[in-house]
C-alpha cells in the first residue's frame, strides 16, 4: 500500500468543517493508534467479522431488524462522508493533489479513515451474502457477492482508499434495516422513516456515489499509462473500476424501480404504510 502524504493542517481555514473533520480523525488516530495498523486490511476485515458475530450473537435480530447491517451502515456511513467531504473539499489544500487523483496516482490514503472503512466493509461482506441467501433473492445475493470481491479487490492491491466513496451508499441502509420493523413503530414513525430512507436512497445511491464513480473511473482511464499510476494500479485496474460501478449503479436503478412502485402503491392508498415494507416483501 502506498504511504500516506504529508498534509498540511494549516492550509484549512481554522474553525472550517473541513478542520473539524479532520480533527476528528486525529484525534481517532491518537487514541487508537490508527497509524499503525490502518493499512492491515485483512486484520481489520478479522475484526470486524469479529464484531459483527458478537452482535448478532447479543440481539440477533431483535424487534425484526438486522442489527449488524445497522451497526455496519452507521460505523461506515458516518466514517465514509467525513472521509468522503476531506477529499471533495479539502485534499488539494491538505496535499496539493485532489482526489481521487491523488489515489490514482499512488499518492496514498489521505487519512487512516480512508482505508480503513473499506476494510470494515470486506469484513462484513460475508454478512451480507449470508443475509441474501437466507432471503433467496438473487439481486441481494449478487450484491453480497459483488461487496466483498470489490474490496477484496481493492484492498489486495492496497488501494482501498480509491474505492472508499462508493461507501456513501450505506447511509440509505440506516433506516432501510427498519423496514421490517413496523409492527414496533406508528404509522407517522413508518412514513418518516420511508421517506428519509428514499430520499437518502436517491441522493446518494442515485446521485452522489455515480458521479463520484465516473470521476474515478475517468482518472484511472487518464493515467491508465502513466507511470505513477502503474506503481501501484494493475493494467486491469480502470477496466474492474468500470465494471463494477455499472454493476451497483444497474442495481441500484432496479431497487429504485421498485422503491418507485411501492411509494406510488402506498401514496395511491392500494397498500397501507405499514405494510409489505420489508425486503423479504418487495
Amino acid at each position: 500500500m502506498p504511504s500516506s502524504p504529508t498534509i498540511d493542517p494549516s492550509a484549512l481555514a481554522e474553525g472550517s468543517l473541513e478542520a473539524k473533520f479532520l480533527g476528528l480523525i486525529q484525534s481517532f488516530d491518537d487514541l487508537t493508534g490508527a497509524k499503525d495498523w490502518a493499512t492491515s486490511s485483512a486484520k481489520i476485515g478479522i475484526f470486524s467479522v469479529v464484531v459483527l458475530t458478537v452482535i448478532h450473537k447479543v440481539v440477533g435480530k431483535a424487534f425484526d431488524v438486522n442489527w449488524c447491517s445497522w451497526f455496519h451502515a452507521c460505523v461506515v456511513g458516518f466514517m465514509s462522508f467525513v472521509a468522503s467531504w476531506l477529499n471533495l473539499f479539502a485534499a488539494e489544500a491538505l496535499t496539493g493533489t485532489p482526489e481521487p487523483l491523488g489515489g490514482v496516482l499512488c499518492k496514498g490514503p489521505l487519512t487512516t479513515w480512508h482505508s480503513i472503512v473499506p476494510a470494515i466493509t470486506m469484513g462484513y461482506g460475508i454478512f451480507d451474502l449470508k443475509e441474501g441467501i437466507l432471503l433467496g433473492k438473487p439481486d441481494f445475493i449478487m450484491h453480497g457477492v459483488a461487496t466483498l470481491s470489490i474490496m477484496l479487490y481493492f484492498c489486495f492491491y492496497g488501494v482501498p482508499e480509491i474505492i472508499m466513496p462508493m461507501l456513501l451508499m450505506e447511509i440509505s441502509t440506516i433506516n432501510l434495516v427498519f423496514m421490517g420493523a413496523t409492527k414496533y413503530m406508528s404509522e407517522l414513525t413508518n412514513i418518516l422513516n420511508i421517506i428519509v430512507f428514499t430520499l437518502s436512497f436517491i441522493i446518494f445511491r442515485m446521485i452522489v456515489c455515480p458521479k463520484l464513480w465516473w470521476d474515478i473511473f475517468v482518472e484511472t482511464w487518464r493515467h491508465r499509462e502513466n507511470p505513477e499510476s502503474q506503481a501501484c494500479l494493475p493494467p486491469h485496474f480502470t477496466y474492474v473500476v468500470f465494471v463494477f460501478g455499472m454493476f451497483f449503479n444497474c442495481l441500484n436503478t432496479f431497487w429504485m424501480t421498485k422503491i418507485y412502485q411501492k411509494m406510488m402503491r402506498k401514496l395511491s392508498g392500494t397498500e397501507n404504510w405499514k405494510s409489505k415494507n420489508h425486503v423479504k416483501e418487495s
